[in-house]
């Protein structure tokens, strides 16, 4: 053991606390009132802390007390020592038995709209002492957000965009056609994918990752459609294809249960589909809570409640 480590192992925990308490009071007798113990064994205690450090920590004038500049020096790193060991105990409880704390959830519209409620449901039921945080987002913010730290896990569509996102696929969907009960097409079992050619279509905009896919769908039969309105509304697409000539294409569980107005029709030759993924920062660090919650996703899908 070095000298370094010999001065840390002869510094007690106990000690630190007791210099922070007079540190913040500036007065011995305080002090030892809030940490329920005596004014002679906290005064001990100080002073063989300043004998183990080699110097002063507080002048005394009579009933006077301040810090010398050593003593400032000391406690300013004297308080990140305790928010570590806090922070090092907080982190054991919760691996121990998620007992409290925050989940930081990004998760893409049309999963949160129909895939993700009962999913979290279920979590807080059985962690009631963790607190999600739901933002809904776009694929590509949801992997700029754990690359940065601000997420704990993600759930949009495979692939990733970055190399530092680990993609996790839970759920393969297909993408189906809608129209109004009206349109040409709403008794159509079937349609190949080239047929939308010149078709009037409602989209997602551009941004999601599911626009993205569809057109890449579209592109590989060289299917030219004329593209009429663009939102990034789920609701406002099947709104405006219940009332009108356009069709759209969305994703199965997207569209949810469709009113009388709409309906459904599958595409073919190929069959568009999309996969949706949990998303990880690759090589940071999973938290309990986040694991607990994938675990929940996997289960979900696995049991085909999805």
């Amino acid at each position: 053991m070095d000298a370094d480590e010999r001065f840390v192992a002869s510094i007690k925990l106990r000690q630190v606390q007791y210099f922070l308490a007079v540190a913040e009071s500036l007065h011995f007798t305080r002090a030892a009132s809030s940490l329920s113990v005596t004014q002679p064994t906290l005064s001990h205690q100080i002073a063989e802390l300043e004998s183990q450090i080699g110097t002063k920590l507080f002048d005394r004038v009579g009933k006077t007390v301040r810090l010398t500049e050593a003593g400032e020096a000391f406690a300013g790193h004297a308080r990140a020592a305790l928010r570590e060991l806090q922070a090092g105990r907080v982190a054991l409880e919760e691996l121990r038995g998620l007992v409290r704390g925050s989940l930081r959830i990004g998760v893409i519209q049309s999963f949160s709209r129909t895939l993700l409620p009962p999913i979290l449901g279920r979590f807080i039921a059985a962690h009631p002492g963790i607190r999600p945080l739901v933002e809904e987002m776009a694929a590509p913010a949801i992997e700029r957000a754990l690359a940065a730290g601000r997420l704990d896990i993600g759930i949009a569509f495979a692939p990733g965009a970055l190399a530092q996102t680990e993609i996790e696929p839970v759920l393969q969907e297909a993408m189906l056609l809608v129209v109004g009960r009206r349109h040409r097409l709403a008794r159509r079992g079937t349609l190949r994918l080239a047929e939308l050619d010149g078709e009037r279509l409602a989209l997602l905009s551009r941004e999601f990752t599911t626009r993205q896919l569809i057109d890449r769908y579209l592109d590989s039969v060289g299917a030219r459609p004329e593209l009429v309105c663009e939102t990034n509304s789920i609701e406002v697409i099947l709104g405006t294809v219940s009332e009108g000539a356009l069709a759209a294409i969305l994703p199965e569980r997207a569209i949810g249960r469709r009113g009388p107005g709409l309906a459904t029709v599958r595409l073919v030759e190929p069959t568009p589909v999309r996969v949706s993924a949990l998303m990880w920062a690759r090589h940071s660090h999973r938290t309990a809570a986040a694991l607990s919650f994938a675990a929940q996703v996997r289960a979900h899908f696995l049991a085909g409640l999805g």
